[in-house]
C-alpha cells in the first residue's frame, strides 16, 4: 500500500484518469458537511462492484476518516484485483479538512 500526503493530492486534483474515492464510514460521512472536491462516495461494501467499472490503469486515491480506518484494507483489495496505482491519503479527511484544501458540500445523492 502506498500513501500520499495532502500536498500531493492537491496537486493531482484535476488530473485526467484520477479516481478519488471517499470511503468514510456511513456515520462519519453522515456527520460531515463536505467532501474533497472531485471525490466519489463509495460504501466500503461496494468496492468489488465499483472496481469492475474502473480501468485498472487509473490512479486511485482512497480516503477515510483518518487514513487508517477503511483505507488500508480497501487499498490492499484493489491491489489484489490488479490495480497498479492505489494510494491512501495520509491523515484522511481529518488531515485534509481545513484551510487551503479544496472541499465542496456533499451532495444529497453521494
Amino acid at each position: 500500500m502506498k500513501s500520499i500526503n495532502k500536498e500531493t493530492l492537491k496537486n493531482w486534483l484535476g488530473l485526467p484518469g484520477l479516481v478519488l474515492l471517499d470511503v468514510r464510514s456511513p456515520q462519519a460521512f453522515e456527520q460531515s458537511i463536505a467532501k474533497i472536491e472531485m471525490a466519489k462516495r463509495m460504501e466500503p461494501a461496494q468496492l468489488s462492484t465499483l472496481a469492475r467499472k474502473i480501468s485498472k490503469n487509473k490512479k486511485v486515491v482512497l480516503y477515510c476518516e483518518n487514513g487508517k480506518t477503511q483505507c488500508p484494507v480497501l487499498a490492499q483489495k484493489l491491489g489484489r484485483m490488479g490495480f497498479k496505482e492505489v494510494y491512501v491519503l495520509e491523515g484522511g479527511w481529518l488531515g485534509w479538512s481545513g484551510k487551503d484544501y479544496p472541499a465542496v458540500p456533499k451532495e444529497l445523492n453521494d
